[in-house]
């Protein structure tokens, strides 16, 4: 229970790592508001935390819109009163030769990858300095520094949310 009493608000939480993080941090008793674009997937990962005891509350959420953002944080305040931990994860991979990839494939990809995490980390800090300090995890990725053939967008927003991490501490 080493989350016990906190909040943390989990980005692309309607599968895959997101989904695994907010059942680990329910399971170790955080307080998990899941968000996701998918809003089937974040609301089957809340019922099954609570299901098993934890406490969960799905919100659909666009990590590229400033209001959908907003409208997170207006619930953890109006519903938690206070944010511990952000985990900026929602993401997308474009699996294209980077020589075929368009204006509109990065765009999007930054948009998610990287616009996400700025603002959400903008959104965040404010709520944590009134608690008095937090967590922000933002999930970068491996290929941030090694490249990864036929995902040039996707390994340059990595390398953006670690240079990102890095201004914002």
């Amino acid at each position: 229970m080493r989350l016990q009493g906190k909040v943390a608000v989990i980005t692309g939480a309607g599968s895959g790592m997101g989904e695994s993080t907010a059942r680990l941090f329910a399971k170790e008793g955080a307080t998990v508001v899941a968000t996701d674009i998918n809003e089937q997937g974040v609301n089957s990962v809340v019922e099954s935390i609570r299901a098993q005891g934890g406490e969960a509350i799905a919100v659909k959420h666009d990590v590229t819109s400033r209001s959908s953002w907003e409208d997170v944080f207006a619930e953890v305040e109006a519903t938690c009163g206070k944010l511990d931990i952000l985990v900026n994860n929602a993401g997308i991979a474009l699996a294209k030769p980077f020589l075929e990839q368009t204006e509109e494939d990065w765009a999007r990809t930054y948009r998610i990858n990287i616009d996400g995490v700025m603002l959400g980390t903008q959104y965040a800090i404010p709520l944590m300095t009134e608690n008095e300090g937090g967590s922000i995890v933002n999930i970068s990725s491996i290929s941030a520094l090694t490249g990864m053939a036929g995902a040039g967008a996707y390994t340059a927003s990595k390398g953006a949310v670690r240079s990102l991490t890095k201004a914002a501490a």
